[in-house]
């Protein structure tokens, strides 16, 4: 197998403090963001519309305001994508939200007829239905981490089974506070990709456990740190290799993907440099502390 680093000899028990700290200090700043600036919902989760389009010709934010002012929606949130002033987000939350999207049309229509457009997405959905979606996917989030819970606890040992969810946690944490600093949408999208980002981290968790498992039956006599440390060092070429190729995709989806999957390749991109930074770091370092605090009886 391709070794991008060769017989790794790593002390990642050694500077395991270091790695808390790290942790640390990015969940902080994560919590902290938010919330004082607070997640940018979209309107998967709000109800509203949202349109997407892209104009033939430049045209200013200060036009389209004014535009939309004829039929008293000044108020919108209007984003402009790129540099060229041609592609814009309209959004507003709205109680008919099919009825405001007809209106944006028409109104556009009429004020800028010479500049051809194109609607490149075209969102509509209830309050109610969005609160709804909300608290779905807040409980689809918590029952998936708790069968990953079980599985882990069942397959290998309770102890990397709850340290597996607090990397897990740590890595939405952290990815949450990452879209709230930069102001990303929460979209439906962006949940499909942390919920990516949860199995892509447990899959690394796994093989780390796995090979710890392993080494638990051929390494008895060794200290439990020395097994850790040597279940890590055996699977580092493995994870960087997985992590190497799988953010060469990501990256180009989030260079050549365009603005529609921008927030959904940003969120990959986070999701799993911290992931593969917590399956290395957090999950044995937890298990490690755990082992000396409250050592477990060899059989």
């Amino acid at each position: 197998m391709l070794e991008i680093v060769k017989n790794p000899d790593i002390n990642f028990i050694k500077i395991r403090n270091y790695g808390f700290i790290f942790s640390a200090v990015i969940v902080l700043i994560s919590v902290i963001a938010i919330f004082v600036k607070g997640p940018n919902l979209g309107i998967d989760f709000t109800g509203g519309a949202l349109l997407q389009l892209r104009f033939e010709k430049p045209i200013t934010t200060a036009d389209l305001r004014s535009s939309l002012a004829h039929i008293g929606k000044e108020r919108s949130m209007i984003q402009v994508l790129g540099k060229e002033n041609r592609e814009y987000i309209i959004r507003a939350p709205e109680k008919d939200p099919v009825a405001f999207s007809k209106a944006v049309k028409k109104t556009l229509n009429e004020d800028f007829p010479d500049n051809k457009k194109e609607f490149l997405r075209e969102e509509t959905v209830e309050p109610k239905i969005g609160r709804e979606l909300l608290t779905k996917t807040i409980w689809a989030i918590i029952v998936a981490l708790l069968l990953i819970l079980i599985y882990v606890s069942f397959r290998f040992d309770y102890r990397f089974g709850i340290a597996a969810v607090i990397a897990l946690f740590h890595d939405a944490l952290f990815t949450v506070g990452m879209l709230v600093l930069f102001q990303k949408e929460f979209s439906i999208v962006v949940v499909g990709a942390l919920l990516t980002i949860i199995g892509y981290s447990i899959n690394d968790s796994i093989v780390i456990s796995d090979r710890i498992r392993e080494k638990i039956r051929k390494m008895r006599k060794q200290p439990y740190n020395v097994i850790l440390n040597t279940g890590v060092n055996e699977t580092l070429s493995r994870t960087l290799l997985t992590s190497t190729t799988t953010l060469m995709a990501v990256i180009a989806l989030l260079i050549f993907g365009g603005s529609i999957i921008a927030d959904f390749a940003f969120t990959l991109l986070v999701g799993f440099i911290i992931g593969t930074y917590s399956s290395i770091f957090i999950v044995t370092n937890i298990v490690s502390v755990w082992e000396e605090k409250f050592p477990k009886k060899k059989k």
